[in-house]
């Protein structure tokens, strides 16, 4: 029986393993939560900075034709301040 045997040495491995993560779980600096905390964050980050981007591009589209007097736009806006004439449907579209 030496002390190099395979199974030993894998379960010395394995002891080291576990007790290093339970050093970190409880006393480090990053732990699991902290990693999920990072994930979440940066989702919401990424999910706003999305959102910003779209919103600008589309207030940058309408400033330009409303900027060249494009003739749709100003009809557009002309029924958005109206009340819609017989017959007429409105959808609205987010």
């Amino acid at each position: 029986m030496s002390f190099f045997n395979s199974k030993i040495l894998l379960n010395i491995i394995f002891i080291f393993f576990l007790v290093y993560l339970a050093y970190h779980t409880f006393n480090g600096k990053y732990n699991l939560q902290n990693y999920f905390i990072n994930k979440f964050e940066l989702k919401l980050f990424q999910d706003f900075h999305y959102n910003l981007k779209q919103k600008s591009l589309a207030i940058d589209m309408d400033l330009k034709a409303l900027y060249y007097e494009k003739d749709d736009f100003l009809d557009e806006l002309s029924k958005q301040f109206s009340e819609p004439e017989n017959g007429e449907t409105l959808i609205k579209l987010d």
